[in-house]
């Protein structure tokens, strides 16, 4: 819902209520405390991972969804994106930068053989999320698989009964609505095949069940001076009991009934005890979420008031409904989910078409409100794979966990054909919620300012050494991107650059014009700020909350065994010095003999290897970064290897840091020997000879000064599949993977072609998520045969 709209419905929204205060204290310190609180727009990410169990030589593939809460919108502000691998104990274990562009972004991180089997998770955040309270990142657990997964151990089961009374509190001589949730120690729910309430007198007044995630809900008067105990059955025939928490002697119970199509009734009872204390003091029962509210006032005239809403005036997904005493002091607290105009776009996959050569296509239809352009991302995967079990969709992780406190299994399946056993099974959950993610306290609380301002790429921290005369400006060429900056020094040596967009590997050159034109080459110290400088981790909270992921893999009770020839070098086998891209290599010269290997570097090379290091690694060396001073280490992964000698236009490269983030792009030619066979004594684990296209930097150096940018966004590389022994054999049909397709766009019609390579898997299993420019959210799965 529009903020406008919102207005329009804070005076038209129509309730009925028992008795209206005619005098009530101000309740704008309310309304003023939680518009400054949410002042400041709060944004969510969501990757969409080509799948969730990865093997050593593949890739973690991802598209990154940006969205606007208040709005219900892409965050089209959004550029820096960080994302990262973290260890099972939340350490950071690689973080790069990257760019989002109108609310997208892709990437991936390499699965190597640093990286031992075990449990990992995939953090994704922006710099301007830590200004807040609310838990904003996005975490998803991932398995990798280096040649064994060693089984998770059985273990006894342990059940945690909960007890939840809506709106948080039992109250004695009233009709409270209870709510039950029963996981194991893994957090999964457990169905309760039959439950009871028994009184001390083992009396049982009322009996219950639970729908298959283990919750469900009973309503029980609380009489004075009696104590009551649930017994629950579960499948296996074991019981296990629990007393229900001791009832107050006053107070409120708040009950929702969100089942009827056209209105959201709201109960307010109390017993006669308290009626006596509260009989014409206002309360207020707000109904709000991100910043929107509407505050409506009432009286206790009789025990029991009710307060009926139209379900078009409220908020489209959830909403928070929250009573307030008259010290404008919250008391009780239910969420709720409004399926009406959420804006969830539709899927048809028509028919794969036929064979063509070496691939086959099908097309995807999105039909959405207002049919503007999605952005799509799409994994396709055997379809009996065990290898993707994401904890959430786009839909879910946007439209409803952000206001969850505790996490719900599996909840995207509310938002797919959806019935209305579905609606009431997603309210059953969410009256067992209690309160909100929402601190009241931090509501309250004084107004802060934000500690990380919104990031629009990095800065460049600068200090001259050069002498500054009067009327001097800095110039700054941002290399790739053709554009020039002027600063006005006026005799100050240090300088400051924001907004900068380059990339890792891009340069970035200074240089001295005077009063008259002249250009004079500086010398300067040169810092690329960004968050990329400091470590982070995955919190305690969020790992928890990734671990609750029931994946088919986490469940095997058996080795899992993946040949390390498995997944081969993905690499094009050429011939001693040949012709690639219809292009002669023309270095060999006197010091490459017959034992190297040459390549040309194209268009087409570069998309797979963006950086230098990235090829290097692909032909088969072991490639070990710095990120934290840009360290480069190359070795031979063979037995017994020595080291391996690295030339640059035939120099030897002594220092690490000269191979840190060059783009492929700029390298002509690159001939490789790995068994130490080019006769240098100091290369017997083999030799690099590298050689730069000639031109490339384009101006003249004698009077700018040029520095590597660092600290700055990733190149996102092109997808490429790992090259897998068979497509046949049960590691392929487990966790192979056959296509991803990151940076789909349907057209104007709706509609976008998805093209697959031929490999005689016969059936497939897709995996769709995307966002319109509108905000309608699409998430969508399906078996496909290919046959």
């Amino acid at each position: 819902m529009e903020p406008r709209s919102f207005i329009v419905f804070l005076s038209s929204i129509l309730i009925t209520v028992s008795g209206i205060a005619q005098h009530t204290p101000s309740i704008e310190p309310l309304r003023e405390k939680y518009n400054t609180h949410f002042q400041q727009a709060r944004e969510s990410v969501h990757l969409h991972l080509n799948k969730t169990t990865f093997l050593v030589g593949e890739e973690v593939w991802w598209s990154a969804y940006a969205y606007t809460k208040k709005n219900n919108s892409p965050s089209f502000e959004t550029t820096n994106l960080y994302c990262g691998i973290y260890d099972q104990d939340g350490k950071q274990v690689r973080k790069e930068l990257f760019l989002m562009e109108q609310g997208k972004a892709n990437g991936s991180f390499p699965i190597d053989n640093e990286l031992p089997s075990g449990t990992y998770f995939i953090k994704a955040s922006t710099s301007w999320m830590k200004n807040f309270k609310e838990n904003l990142d996005f975490v998803q657990k991932i398995t990798i698989i280096n040649e064994t997964l060693e089984p998770e151990k059985e273990t006894t089961p342990v059940y945690d009964v909960q007890i939840l009374p809506e709106g948080g509190h039992l109250i004695q001589e009233v009709l409270n609505t209870v709510g039950i949730r029963i996981t194991n120690q893994n957090g999964k729910g457990i169905k309760i095949s039959k439950g009871e309430v028994i009184n001390q007198d083992n009396e049982t007044i009322t009996s219950f069940y639970s729908n298959d995630f283990g919750v469900g809900k009973f309503e029980l008067t609380h009489k004075k001076g009696t104590t009551y105990k649930i017994k629950i059955t579960l499948a296996n025939a074991q019981t296990l009991e629990k007393e229900l928490p001791k009832a107050k002697d006053k107070g409120i119970t708040l009950t929702v009934n969100n089942i009827l199509d056209n209105k959201l009734v709201v109960s307010l009872k109390t017993n006669e005890q308290t009626l006596e204390d509260i009989k014409n003091t206002p309360f207020y029962l707000a109904i709000h979420r991100d910043g929107l509210m509407t505050l409506n006032s009432f009286t206790f005239d009789e025990a029991s008031t009710t307060i009926n809403i139209s379900k078009d005036k409220l908020l489209s997904g959830t909403n928070i409904i929250t009573l307030f005493n008259a010290n404008l002091e919250p008391i009780s607290e239910r969420l709720i989910f409004n399926y009406t105009n959420i804006n969830i776009a539709n899927v048809i996959v028509e028919k794969p078409q036929k064979k063509v050569r070496d691939s086959i296509s099908f097309k995807i239809n999105v039909f959405s409100k207002n049919n503007t352009p999605t952005s799509l991302s799409v994994s396709a995967l055997p379809a009996s794979t065990m290898a993707h079990s994401p904890q959430n969709d786009i839909v879910s992780n946007f439209l409803l966990l952000p206001y969850l406190k505790s996490r719900v299994e599996d909840p995207g399946r509310y938002f797919k054909d959806i019935t209305r056993k579905k609606e009431f099974e997603l309210d059953l959950v969410l009256l067992t919620q209690g309160w909100s993610s929402y601190d009241w306290r931090h509501i309250f609380g004084d107004s802060k300012e934000m500690a990380h301002p919104f990031e629009i790429g990095i800065t460049v921290e600068g200090k001259l050494n050069s002498k500054i005369r009067k009327e001097d400006q800095l110039v700054v060429n941002q290399g790739n991107i053709d554009s020039m900056l002027f600063l006005d020094l006026e005799e100050q040596t240090d300088f400051s650059i924001t907004n900068i967009l380059l990339k890792q590997g891009d340069t970035i050159q200074f240089s001295l014009k005077g009063k008259k034109g002249g250009l004079r080459k500086p010398d300067l110290e040169i810092d690329f700020m960004s968050d990329l400088k400091f470590v982070d981790a995955v919190s305690p909270h969020d790992r928890t909350n990734a671990l609750f992921t029931f994946d088919p893999i986490s469940m095997v009770l058996e080795d899992v065994t993946v040949p390390k020839s498995f997944v081969q070098e993905n690499t094009i086998t050429l011939d001693e010095v040949v012709v690639t891209e219809t292009k002669e290599l023309t270095r060999k010269s006197p010091l490459i003999t017959n034992f190297f290997r040459g390549f040309k570097i194209g268009e087409e090379e570069s998309k797979i290897s963006p950086l230098l290091t990235d090829f290097i690694r692909r032909k088969g060396f072991q490639v070990t970064i710095s990120t934290g001073v840009g360290q480069v280490f190359i070795a031979n992964p063979r037995p017994f290897s020595g080291p391996v000698a690295v030339y640059i236009d035939d120099f030897l490269v002594r220092d690490g840091n000269d191979l840190f983030n060059i783009p492929l792009n700029r390298i002509d030619e690159i001939y490789i020997e790995k068994d130490g066979f080019s006769g240098d004594s100091n290369a017997s684990g083999g030799t690099i000879r590298i050689y730069k296209k000639e031109g490339s930097n384009g101006n003249d150096k004698s009077s700018f000064a040029e520095k590597l940018v660092t600290n700055s966004f990733t190149r996102s590389k092109e997808f490429y599949r790992p090259k897998y022994g068979s497509f046949l054999s049960k590691e392929f049909i487990d966790f192979g993977i056959v296509h991803w397709a990151p940076k789909l766009v349907t057209d104007k019609e709706g509609s976008v072609t998805v093209k697959l390579p031929n490999n005689d898997v016969s059936n497939i299993k897709i995996f769709v998520e995307g966002m319109g420019n509108d905000g309608a959210l699409v998430s969508h799965m399906q078996e496909i045969s290919l046959e």
